[in-house]
C-alpha cells in the first residue's frame, strides 16, 4: 500500500489490486479511515469532510496522477 502523500496527520494511500471503482484511502492518525472516489470525490467512511479538506484539495489537484497510479496498481 503505497503512501502517495502526507498532509499533517493525514495519509493518502492506494492499495495494490484493490476493488473498483477507482479510489484512494485517506487515513487519520487516530486510525479512522475513509475512501474517496476518484470520479466524483465522494467520501465514504467514518471521517467528516471538514477533517480531510486539505486531502480532498490535493486529490482534486492531482486527479491525473491518481488515475495513472490506479491503472498501474490495478491492471
Amino acid at each position: 500500500m503505497p503512501v502517495l502523500q502526507r498532509l499533517g496527520d493525514v495519509r493518502i494511500l492506494m492499495y495494490l489490486s484493490d476493488h473498483p471503482p477507482p479510489h484512494v484511502h485517506v487515513k487519520l492518525r487516530d486510525g479512522r479511515e475513509c475512501t474517496v472516489d476518484l470520479g466524483d470525490l465522494h467520501v465514504q467512511g467514518r471521517v467528516a469532510v471538514r477533517e480531510i479538506r486539505a486531502a480532498l484539495a490535493w486529490i482534486e489537484a492531482n486527479k491525473g496522477f491518481l488515475w495513472d497510479e490506479w491503472q498501474r496498481c490495478n491492471p
